[in-house]
């Protein structure tokens, strides 16, 4: 398993005289570390005779942090004591920025593009602001779309996968899920899609939630999109997963890391391998999370401190040890059992975090009635890639959700009788 953890940024740059470049306006440009890119944007605005600034680590879930930005000639000098760093960068004739972000000693090129705004074409379907109550207080601000029409018109309701999300399911300059409901409801289907807990619009999120409570939300999502007007109300009729787990958590997580490693282009040491295994295992059984930790601390000895420090509230989380326990088998061979229920199951082949072949393999095992799709070349996002060593860079891909992806649930959900 990945993290990607920014810890600080601030940008330096060189005096220079003459005529000062014009600096503000959104830039957004993409660290790379490792086999995967951080996206960065920097706000910068002028008040008066003054300059203000602010920085997004978008991956990362951060916005608006401070910063004091000043302008010397071609050059830009961005200030963050909060977080610590340094970028310099000086304005090419193109306008875009060539530069160097630091951090902690280490430097990385960093290349500023001025990001333009593209006022949309009207869409020719029906799009509104909607809110759902999934009771116990909480409530999830969503985009519902439908075509244009007396209908009634199929629903699908989209579902964000792991971590905290918006309603686009937003990944650097990405936004999968305004791709997919914008193809769909261009298709005769309508959409509902809604911001997680805790993100965009919808109520703050305790930090207890695990994926049960997430599976609440979502009937909360469903029961509400089947009493809007002009929706088909006979559903629900099919289910669509997208890279989706078809076994524990454990047996997924302990594949993510070995095809991790073969992305990184070597094989995993033995040793790390046991270890990894006794992690997992750990999580799996260990039900207190005190002896959880102390079990893990024992594990990770060997690792430096600061990182041993910053993966155990992950791994004693009440998400991360409810994924790394739940087992969907019952749930699949239940769904196998309801010939009412027709489903689709999409896959990337490329996919080193949700390997197809373990979980597609047991879902056309389980659902008989399922109809399988193993897409070549298509990373976990769904974007084409050329080789295993790219598909982790869903930030710098420039590809979106794939068409034939989207080709196949469209002509699959028209097909559900």
């Amino acid at each position: 398993m990945i993290r990607f953890r920014v810890l600080a940024l601030m940008a330096v740059v060189a005096c220079f005289c003459g005529k000062a470049a014009d600096f503000t306006g959104e830039w957004s440009g993409n660290l790379s570390v490792g086999a995967v890119s951080l996206k960065v944007v920097f706000h910068i605005d002028r008040q008066g005779e003054a300059l203000t600034c602010t920085m997004d680590s978008p991956m990362q879930k951060t916005f608006g942090i401070a910063c004091t930005p000043s302008v010397h000639g071609d050059s830009l000098l961005v200030d963050i004591p909060a977080v610590g760093g340094a970028y310099k960068g000086v304005m090419n004739t193109d306008g875009t920025i060539a530069g160097e972000f630091s951090q902690m000693g280490q430097s990385l090129p960093l290349a500023l593009k001025r990001v333009v705004k593209e006022v949309e074409a009207p869409k020719p379907y029906l799009e509104k602001e909607v809110t759902v109550d999934a009771g116990g207080g909480i409530s999830l601000a969503g985009t519902f779309s439908i075509p244009k029409g007396a209908g009634p018109y199929p629903a699908a309701v989209l579902l964000t996968g792991s971590g905290a999300q918006d309603r686009n399911e937003t990944i650097g300059d990405h936004r999968p899920f305004a791709v997919i409901a914008d193809s769909l409801t261009r298709h005769g289907i309508a959409v509902l899609r809604c911001d997680d807990r805790g993100v965009g619009g919808s109520s703050i999120a305790s930090g207890y939630e695990t994926t049960e409570h997430f599976a609440a939300d979502a009937l909360a999502m469903l029961n509400a999109v089947k009493h809007y007007e002009g929706v088909d109300t006979k559903g629900p009729r099919f289910i669509v997963t997208l890279a989706a787990p078809a076994v524990k958590g454990k047996q997924v997580m302990i594949r993510q890391n070995e095809l991790v490693a073969k992305v990184h282009g070597f094989e995993m040491p033995e040793e790390t391998r046991t270890t990894m295994n006794a992690v997992f295992s750990a999580i799996d059984t260990i039900p207190h999370v005190n002896a959880l930790r102390d079990r893990l601390k024992q594990l990770l000895a060997d690792l430096p401190a600061h990182v041993r420090d910053a993966e155990l509230p992950v791994f004693t989380s009440a998400w991360y040890r409810h994924f790394i326990q739940f087992d969907p088998t019952d749930a699949l061979r239940a769904l196998g059992q309801n010939e009412k229920i027709a489903m689709l199951a999409l896959n990337g082949e490329m996919d080193a975090q949700v390997d197809a072949e373990q979980n597609l393999t047991v879902i056309q095992r389980l659902v008989p009635q399922a109809q399988i799709r193993r897409m070549p070349g298509l990373n976990h996002m769904f974007q084409p890639v050329e080789s295993w060593a790219k598909s982790l860079d869903i930030v710098a891909n420039p590809h979106s959700f794939s068409p034939k992806a989207i080709a196949h649930i469209i002509t699959f959900i028209h097909g559900v009788k």
